[in-house]
């Protein structure tokens, strides 16, 4: 039995090629002519030839977020660049703009370039399929801000259930009772709010922060022997047109309500603006929590309390766990943990 290590050598003979055309080829450098890649292809499968994973280089690699406009991913954007650039990575970024047509798009482009590696932060669970078509098994790949998105790949993320759990729990330690939760979304998973809740015991709740929200504020209720009431919950985006609309509808319903969770600072800018129109003063009346705390929860009026998240560290810790890919390593997944910033948007509700 032959047990003589396969190389690159042996590769470029058997192609009848350069060993640095076959050099190219292994690197998805772009300057190879279709032919010679196909030689080179078919000697590499013939002989058994496999690179080694700590040979590869993070030479090119993708970062695909949900949007640009959004803060938190724009500075989970400045976190990787900030490590790329002192890897000297060359790095391509891709918006989805909200778009799961989009998203695909920007997987096919990436994968059409031969990038090295990718970072990939879904919008929902509807790119998931796509991934192992465009990628081999072995791939260096982080899945960002989602959980249990993809079997055999590396996650970092937020505890988002912990998140939701904090925010509902320090309301109604506070005496609230009638807690709204505006559940953001780039793309909805159900049509009806009855079908969303059902959803938080689906297998793909992670591939949604929201949901893991959610289920986590359904778990501080039920501490409080409260039900999870369907009149509170309200379907909603990311930004704050959506936030001010989402707001003034559900004032429309003439629902009691004493505070609002909401998925983001945008969104409960949003709220606020819609709530100071109808003369509900905050926190006096209703108490507003926002998600993030970002730069709009200390300039909004009144400044909001926030569940902090540090994006710009969740940008540093994915590129970080993906050098670690590249060198060889297989990475368990990384969570990080939120904390509860208090300011002035809530308060102690004096009881009836």
């Amino acid at each position: 039995m032959n047990t003589k290590k396969v190389t690159i050598t042996d590769v470029a003979k058997e192609a009848g090629l350069s060993i640095a055309t076959v050099s190219r080829v292994i690197n998805h450098a772009r300057n190879v002519d279709p032919e010679s890649e196909k030689l080179i292809r078919h000697a590499m499968k013939k002989l058994g030839y496999v690179p080694a994973v700590k040979k590869q280089k993070l030479s090119l690699m993708a970062l695909i977020v949900p949007s640009l406009e959004n803060h938190f991913f724009s500075a989970v954007v400045e976190g990787v660049m900030r490590e790329a650039n002192k890897m000297l990575c060359h790095v391509v970024v891709y918006s989805s703009n909200g778009s799961a047509e989009q998203e695909a798009q920007c997987l096919m482009r990436a994968a059409s370039l031969g990038i090295s590696a990718l970072l990939f932060c879904p919008l929902s669970d509807s790119s998931a399929a796509m991934l192992p078509d465009l990628f081999d098994p072995d791939f260096p790949l982080v899945i960002v801000y989602r959980r249990d998105y993809l079997k055999g790949a590396s996650h970092i993320y937020y505890n988002n259930v912990e998140g939701g759990y904090i925010a509902a729990k320090y309301l109604l330690r506070g005496n609230h009772r009638h807690i709204a939760f505006f559940a953001s979304f780039w793309q909805q998973p159900k049509e009806s709010i009855a079908d969303l809740i059902a959803y938080l015991d689906h297998q793909n709740r992670g591939s949604y922060s929201s949901l893991d929200r959610l289920e986590g504020y359904r778990r501080a209720l039920a501490e409080f022997s409260l039900p999870l009431d369907q009149s509170l919950i309200c379907m909603t985006g990311y930004d704050f047109p959506s936030g001010y609309a989402t707001a003034r509808d559900f004032l429309s319903r003439l629902r009691d309500f004493d505070a609002v969770i909401c998925c983001n600072d945008a969104v409960a800018a949003g709220v606020l603006q819609a709530l100071d129109e109808q003369h509900i003063a905050v926190p006096q009346q209703v108490s507003i929590l926002g998600y993030d705390d970002s730069f709009l929860s200390e300039i909004a009026r009144p400044s909001l309390s926030s569940i902090h998240q540090d994006p710009q560290k969740l940008g540093k810790r994915a590129f970080e766990q993906l050098q670690l890919i590249l060198g060889g390593k297989k990475c368990d997944d990384i969570i990080l943990q939120p904390s509860l910033k208090i300011r002035s948007s809530s308060r102690m509700r004096e009881l009836d």
